[in-house]
């Protein structure tokens, strides 16, 4: 297994591979503050002015109702998505293709496949890819043809950076599955998997739910983290201002377009300290991905703003989840990746039994972490813990 470096999570393992096909979009920032309630205008990164454009107000129910959403995104689940069971063990000795980026989360995907495999008997085999270059993904892809695979797994790359290697899949009778993605894949020899957008406007609407929730409602300004190349992101941005809108009107949300040279040179975190120095009344940064800004509490600190802002953030690893444990994080959201290789191995299966695709396998079980629920952190979150016998018992193994 290739060392594991960089530490995207969740929906960020599409950013590198991002950059090959829309680099070009970051090439310049710039500010957006307005009302929740009206669309982003070109404004001067001031979001508090605007904060009372709006008259009305938010209500004791939607504070009610926020809570409410809060506590069940925090609720820790006691089962797996999947619930059909198999007719029979599956056969024995089939083969799945793991093609493994040089991401955290690409490893921990990887990790789940193989016990999976184990569990059922079957061949894992594993090549690796650089995500920042799909044409070693495609070249990958083209090679792991010979070990005669049902499935080939991956995560992030665009459609059409692959699409060329649709039909020879096809034809050879397996499936290509690419999980967490802007645009869910589709057409000939592809099976749809996780992660896409609307489980990013899931995750959107509930980082607005607890901001609400911890503001009891009062009207505050946000700045959302974000890096629009990563268009993966988009959808979460997009719900997250639709229910700040439509449940706190007299809020204000501030986006600054941060760049993917920022991110790439380390320049993202200053970049986001910066912005908040600029924002007049700032109470909450709300980054799309926890990996973004798992460091932003140490860099406040550093600048004399500990304690200043609440920071809530998407998808992150242990540090976003000890961040949250030490009180300088309000909440992340876990990413059960391991977890995720055993969904990738349901999906194989029921494939080759010429089975329905289950509709648990199209979920990525997140859980919103707060410091009551996290427990031990963890880079990959799996939750229940005890997901390998439930899976395993609904495969007749084991």
């Amino acid at each position: 297994m290739k060392p594991r470096r960089s530490r995207l999570a969740g929906a960020g393992l599409a950013a590198a591979a991002l950059l090959a096909l829309a680099a070009c979009s970051s090439a310049s920032s710039s500010s957006a503050s307005a009302p929740a309630s009206s669309a982003p205008a070109s404004a001067a990164a001031s979001a508090a002015g605007s904060a009372s454009a709006s008259a009305a107000g938010t209500t004791s129910s939607d504070v009610a109702a926020a809570v409410a959403a809060v506590k069940s995104a925090s609720a820790m689940p006691t089962s797996i998505p999947e619930t059909q069971s198999l007719p029979s063990a599956p056969p024995k000795g089939k083969t799945v293709l793991f093609l493994q980026c040089e991401e955290v989360q690409c490893g921990y995907e990887g990790d789940g496949l193989k016990a999976a495999a184990a569990a059922i008997g079957w061949n894992l085999k594993v090549l690796n890819f650089q995500a920042a270059n799909p044409a070693t993904l495609v070249s990958a892809l083209q090679t792991g043809l010979q070990y005669h695979p049902v499935a080939a797994f991956f995560s992030g790359v665009p459609q059409e950076a692959w699409q060329s290697e649709q039909k020879p899949y096809a034809a050879a009778g397996a499936v290509i599955v690419d999980n967490y993605l802007a645009a869910t894949p589709s057409g000939a020899g592809v099976e749809a998997g996780r992660g896409y957008a609307s489980e990013n406007e899931q995750m959107g609407t509930v980082l607005a739910q607890q901001q609400i929730a911890n503001s009891g409602g009062a009207p505050a300004a946000s700045l959302i983290v974000s890096v629009p190349t990563y268009t993966v992101f988009d959808p979460m941005v997009t719900a997250y201002k639709a229910e700040i809108a439509k449940d706190c009107p007299s809020c204000s949300v501030t986006e600054d377009d941060f760049t993917l040279p920022q991110m790439l040179g380390g320049d993202l975190v200053p970049a986001v300290v910066s912005a908040a120095k600029r924002i007049s009344n700032l109470k909450y940064i709300v980054s799309v991905n926890g990996a973004f800004t798992d460091t932003l509490p140490e860099a406040l600190k550093a600048a004399g703003l500990a304690g200043k802002y609440q920071v809530i953030s998407g998808q992150g690893v242990s540090t976003d989840q000890q961040n949250v444990l030490q009180g300088t994080q309000l909440a992340t959201v876990s990413g059960p990746f391991i977890l995720g290789g055993w969904q990738d191995m349901d999906m194989a299966i029921r494939d080759v039994m010429h089975l329905p695709p289950s509709p648990g396998d199209n979920v990525v079980p997140w859980v919103l972490l707060n410091k009551s629920n996290i427990g031990t952190p963890s880079d990959s979150y799996d939750v229940p813990t005890d997901y390998p016998s439930l899976f395993e018992k609904l495969w007749h193994v084991g």
